[in-house]
């Protein structure tokens, strides 16, 4: 038999307002099916809508304050990682797994989470295009890029895949 590191009480107080505590934080959840607010106790709030079998989820973390002088982190800092600088974009950001692409007038960014962001002069890309749920990216002289995209809407896709096509001087798709 397995055993339970912590243990979790849910307690309904009716008209769509749940509470849960638990050994390392707490929330209150406000809502019905259509929709719902949760707020925890380490300040996270995550907002759910549904509709037509479609969920949208929403998280918001705080931001930490400044630690005092002299003050240690109680765990070792993650490894920093250079993050590219964008300009203004020609096309919205999209979410791809662990990360996300966007592209500005220079280059098109590809971040992943834990990585050091990825580069592509714009002036370099050859071909654009969408396999699906995968966007492809072909620069000169190297094989296509392929990333799986993790957004809604595949006209969302699609406006980025042509911002992208024009911001190269390529046709559009």
């Amino acid at each position: 038999m397995a055993r339970r590191k912590g243990v979790s009480t849910s307690i309904n107080l009716g008209g769509g307002v749940r509470v849960r505590l638990g050994t390392k934080s707490s929330s209150v959840s406000m809502g019905g099916k259509n929709g719902r607010v949760t707020l925890n106790s380490k300040g996270r709030r995550t907002t759910t809508l549904r509709a037509g079998g479609v969920s949208v989820t929403s998280s918001s973390t705080p931001v930490k304050g400044k630690q005092k002088q002299g003050a240690t982190s109680p765990r070792p800092a993650a490894p920093a990682t250079r993050s590219a600088r964008l300009g203004p974009l020609v096309a919205p950001r999209r979410s791809i797994a662990s990360g996300w692409v966007a592209c500005d007038e220079r280059a098109i960014v590809v971040h992943r989470a834990g990585q050091d962001d990825v580069r592509i002069p714009v002036v370099q890309v050859t071909q654009v295009w969408l396999e699906g749920k995968n966007l492809a990216l072909k620069a000169q002289g190297h094989d296509p890029l392929y990333l799986q995209l993790t957004t809604l809407l595949t006209s969302w896709d699609m406006r980025f895949v042509n911002a992208v096509a024009k911001a190269a001087g390529l046709r559009p798709s």
